[in-house]
């Protein structure tokens, strides 16, 4: 069948906003290039087939599915944008495997072409490069990107401008790439179950999420299909403010209900819990009335008795922190006293210490002319042709330093005396200011444990008295607002109030619902060709698809008579609605999907073969039509273990032909989970890279 005849569909795109024409799989860069796998992509149909074995051996059971596709699928995703290329296990099995590991790709982006690389190892950057193949990104070392640029630098942000609206206008939440990319490439491990569940925890991608995992989708889906008017977007955001209006006038009405018993149930338990805290002997706290006049205890003057003590208390508190801090003071300026004698006495110290140096440089002088003497004695003087120890000037100086000789020994030995004398008198005293430091410092540190204790006690009564004094207060408030009825003119207030934006809400959902019938030619151009895609696969001629807006939200329904449900009709249901979308998108100048979708293993997602084989065709009669792939406006990749049919086994359509039972037929050409020596026997370890 050939949709676009049939349904007479006019395409109005030359090709998709976004496609990837070429993925390398590199195990180093340097210092060789060591590339593992090198896979060409075209527009239209791409088929990754990992082939299952015919061996009945129980071991061979899941060569199909360990072979590589769902990591494929990661990798395409992650150049793509997204921030994860795997499960955490499954990374960590890569990275060990390929420390030094790349995917690179060559990808489209309204209509300009980049190379980028991304590493498979954690921290470091990407690359990319305008109007260049791989291996000219090989050759530059420029054009590194963070990951929070990098969907920014390809232009990948850039496709949502032209869309209504970029937010949801319900929960004011950002509409991102990371959620279109979502929708393009489900994950595997949602299994096809419906057409809002795009990524499942389990997967692990770090995708970003909604706050309402149904309706954040699908108006996301209806945005970027362009089923949207101006005026029905106005009017969803004022749905959404009224919304939120009438959300916070329930939770106030809610309140105002409870109020003032129930605060004042809650402040007359506060009161009594604290009283009987604080006396923990008392009797009749739990039945004391508030007020009981002149003659009964009460709990209010219960509480006046106790706020006395712990002012009393606090007070005589605040008078010891002030004596203790004064002691304090006191021992520290004895301290800082001893310390300062101290560096006095090693000051006195270093000056008898110079006194000392002077006079050995004196006695050192002497000695060296001494010694000068003896080494000339037997030399001529120049100046009276004798002999210097017949010189009489030299005769009567070394008769001199024989005499000074004398008396420098006898110096030196009373200086030595002296000075070992005065070093240990000031040793003395100053190992008695040092014990005397060190008691003080001891009964400093005493003293101050003591005052921070004092100081704990003391915040402790202060909260108390606090704590106490507001409960009270709180309880009195409340009591008398309860007695004298004040407040419940509020709750009529906010009951019109409630009523009124109801009123005005489901006057807007009315109006809403009329402004959907204005979508009527581009949402049955769309159950058009959903519908045709149906029939397309379902040859039988009783089955049919049709699309609604039900509720404002986007549904596509597979009928054979009444709506049918079952596990293999959901599943066909939300692939030929991304088909039916993608198909859609090439025909229509309102929608702003990128033009590509990737389908990981729907054929394991309960889908029969007969139906999964006639799908296949389908989507290669899209291809045909535009008479080849260069020609095609969209790109669609789908991974499966089930052989396609014989007529599509060709390399126009088989891109990648894997099998787990072949090392060198696997993606990365290896078993990553073996070859890491933490690897255990798990038959799918973190989801199985495959």
């Amino acid at each position: 069948m050939d949709l676009y005849k049939e349904l007479n569909l006019t395409p109005v795109r030359s090709g998709p906003n976004v496609w990837v024409n070429r993925m390398v799989i590199f195990e180093a860069l340097s210092p060789d290039t060591v590339i593992i796998r090198d896979i060409a992509l075209t527009r239209g149909l791409n088929i990754v087939w990992a082939e299952e074995t015919d061996d009945d051996d129980p071991a061979a059971e899941i060569s199909g599915h360990s072979a590589g596709k769902t990591t494929f699928c990661r990798f395409l995703r992650y150049v793509l944008g997204e921030k994860t290329f795997g499960t955490k296990a499954n990374m960590e099995l890569i990275r060990k495997a390929l420390p030094e590991g790349y995917v690179a790709a060559e990808i489209h982006v309204a209509g300009k072409k980049w190379a980028v690389r991304r590493p498979f190892g954690s921290g470091r950057m990407s690359y990319i490069k305008q109007d260049a193949s791989v291996e000219d990104l090989l050759q530059q070392h420029t054009g590194a990107v963070s990951q929070d640029e990098y969907p920014k630098k390809l232009g990948l942000e850039a496709l949502l401008d032209e869309m209504e609206t970029g937010a949801i206008v319900r929960t004011r939440e950002n509409i991102e790439w990371g959620h279109i990319l979502a929708w393009c490439t489900r994950d595997q491990e949602t299994r096809f179950q419906n057409i809002h569940d795009w990524r499942s925890p389990r997967s692990e991608s770090e995708a970003p999420t909604f706050r309402f995992s149904k309706g954040g989708p699908l108006f996301v889906m209806r945005a970027v299909l362009g089923l949207f008017l101006p005026d029905e977007l106005k009017g969803e955001e004022t749905l959404a403010e009224l919304r939120r209006e009438k959300e916070r006038i329930e939770k106030e009405l809610e309140e105002k209900r409870r109020e003032p018993q129930f605060r004042v149930n809650q402040y007359d338990h506060d009161l009594r819990r604290r009283l009987t805290t604080l006396l923990p002997n008392a009797r009749g706290i739990d039945t004391m009335p508030l007020h009981s006049g002149d003659l009964l205890p009460d709990l209010h003057r219960l509480t006046e008795t106790i706020i006395s003590e712990i002012e009393r208390a606090i007070h005589t508190h605040e008078s010891e922190h002030a004596d203790l801090q004064n002691q304090i003071d006191e021992v520290g300026g004895q301290i800082r006293q001893r310390e300062d004698n101290l560096q006095q006495l090693d000051a006195l110290f270093d000056l008898n210490a110079a006194a000392d140096k002077e006079l050995d440089e004196g006695l050192s002088r002497r000695q060296s002319q001494r010694q000068q003497l003896r080494e000339f004695q037997d030399k001529m003087c120049p100046f009276g042709d004798v002999l210097f120890r017949e010189c009489s000037y030299v005769v009567d100086r070394q008769g001199k330093l024989r005499i000074t000789q004398l008396q420098d020994a006898h110096a030196m030995k009373q200086a030595e005396a002296k000075r070992t004398e005065e070093k240990q008198r000031i040793e003395g005293v100053k190992s008695d200011l040092l014990t005397t430091v060190e008691l003080l410092q001891n009964r400093r540190r005493n003293l101050q444990a003591r005052r921070d204790s004092l100081g704990t006690k003391y915040r402790k009564k202060r909260q108390e008295l606090h704590d106490l004094k507001q409960a009270r207060e709180a309880l009195e408030t409340w009591t008398q607002r309860r007695n004298q009825g004040i407040g419940y003119e509020e709750l009529a207030c906010l009951r019109q109030k409630l009523d009124d934006t109801s009123s005005r809400i489901e006057k807007l959902e009315k109006d809403l619902i009329g402004l959907l019938r204005q979508h009527d030619s581009n949402r049955e151009w769309l159950a058009s060709i959903f519908s045709g895609a149906v029939r397309a696969v379902l040859r039988s001629g009783s089955y049919d698809g049709e699309v609604s807006l039900d509720n404002r939200e986007l549904t596509f329904r597979i009928t054979h008579g009444p709506a049918m449900s079952g596990e293999a009709v959901e599943t066909l249901s939300v692939l030929l609605s991304d088909v039916a979308a993608l198909v859609y998108n090439t025909v229509s100048n309102r929608a702003h999907l990128p033009g590509f979708i990737l389908h990981d293993s729907p054929r394991e997602a309960d889908l029969e073969g007969r139906i999964y084989r006639s799908f296949i065709r389908f989507m290669a009669s899209l291809q045909i039509h535009f008479g080849g792939a260069d020609a095609c406006p969209f790109q669609y990749i789908v991974t499966t273990t089930t052989p396609p049919p014989d007529e599509l086994q060709t390399a126009e359509f088989i891109k990648i032909h894997l099998n787990a039972a072949k090392p060198q037929e696997l993606l990365l050409r290896r078993n990553v989970a073996t070859a890491s020596p933490q690897a255990g026997p798990q038959l799918f370890p973190g989801g199985s890279p495959g």
